[in-house]
């Protein structure tokens, strides 16, 4: 085997953010698995980036690749990323993340040690990118408590948990395995058969996810921090916009148009299709109704996505009485004297 071909290709998607990526190349060469090639994708920038790395290929000895599109979205810029690809594993490097040195090689030796397993990923630390203090030390952990996933059934090797619970797929739908694409290594097999879907701008690294799993693909995680997520003004996830119904708004509606097309397209199991139906019942009803379009005063729009949900979950009686509550309000508010706050 040539020990110098990249057996890691490092996608890096980007979109006017020059600012992050001299840390983001920093972070890159100082990986202690040195068998890699980056491959960058601007979606249409019009800061520095194409100076930037430029300048960064200079001193890269030919490992970084420079790709440009018209602005088309992350999703799909990875699979532009994916196509240019030589590496026996992707992995995705958010520009604005950083990655701790270790990382490539404990996802490498462990998909190396595991062939049956396509997808590694670990924990992530967050901080806030403008003072650099820590949100949460792990993303697998909220307060020190473990996360439900962390209970799925699993066997142990070298310090990875290899998932084979039956539930997994449940718990990706219920509340996430944490196994975003910026702290995962994937084997370029598994996107032999599947890409993104590139009409979507923020979920589909979920949705992918669960078209995986639902293909029965294999997926372990390292309970270890060795991947720093910044939260900042400009992160697209809804994680950084919590207070901001007005952003979350078309993310929330991304996010139910995605789980509806999962409900019509995946060949699952009637306890699958059960819990997506749970899943998307509520994103309906508490994020697209109450926590979007409620909160925004659209009350029109907000009622249909309330009734939307009760059809998935009928039986969810914490819905009814917010729908009661709010349909109430609605009904006070379109009286004559009735306040329009």
């Amino acid at each position: 085997m040539n020990v110098n071909r990249p057996r890691v290709s490092v996608i890096l998607p980007t979109f006017n953010r020059a600012r992050f990526l001299p840390e983001a190349f920093a972070s890159i060469r100082a990986q202690t698995w040195p068998h890699w090639e980056v491959i960058v994708v601007d979606d249409g920038s019009t800061d520095d980036t194409r100076a930037l790395v430029e300048q960064a290929q200079q001193t890269s000895e030919g490992r970084i690749r420079y790709f440009f599109q018209e602005n088309r979205g992350a999703y799909a810029a990875r699979n532009t990323g994916v196509d240019h690809a030589t590496g026996d594993y992707i992995a995705f490097f958010d520009s604005d993340d950083l990655w701790l040195p270790g990382y490539l090689e404990r996802c490498v030796v462990a998909l190396d040690h595991k062939r049956d397993v396509d997808w590694v990923y670990v924990a992530c630390r967050s901080v806030d990118e403008s003072t650099g203090q820590t949100i949460a030390p792990s993303t697998f952990y909220v307060d020190g408590t473990p996360r439900p996933f962390l209970a799925l059934g699993t066997h142990v090797s070298g310090g990875l948990h290899v998932l084979d619970d039956a539930k997994a797929l449940d718990s990706q739908l219920a509340g996430g395995l944490y196994a975003g694409l910026q702290n995962s290594v994937i084997r370029r097999r598994v996107f032999t058969s599947a890409r993104f879907w590139d009409d979507y701008r923020v979920v589909e690294d979920v949705l992918f996810l669960i078209r995986a799993l639902s293909r029965g693909l294999h997926v372990g995680y390292i309970d270890e921090v060795l991947v720093v997520y910044r939260v900042h003004a400009d992160n697209s996830s809804a994680s950084s916009t919590a207070a901001n119904p007005a952003r979350l708004r078309p993310i929330f509606e991304e996010e139910v148009r995605g789980f509806e097309r999962l409900l019509a397209e995946l060949p699952l199991t009637d306890d699958a299709v059960a819990a997506l139906r749970r899943q998307l019942g509520s994103k309906y009803f508490w994020r697209l109704g109450y926590a979007a379009y409620w909160q925004l005063g659209e009350r029109v729009a907000a009622m249909n996505a309330f009734r939307a949900g009760l059809r998935l979950r009928p039986l969810d009686w914490r819905m009814w009485r917010t729908y009661a509550v709010c349909r109430l309000r609605s009904v006070v508010q379109r009286a004559p004297g009735g306040s329009n706050a």
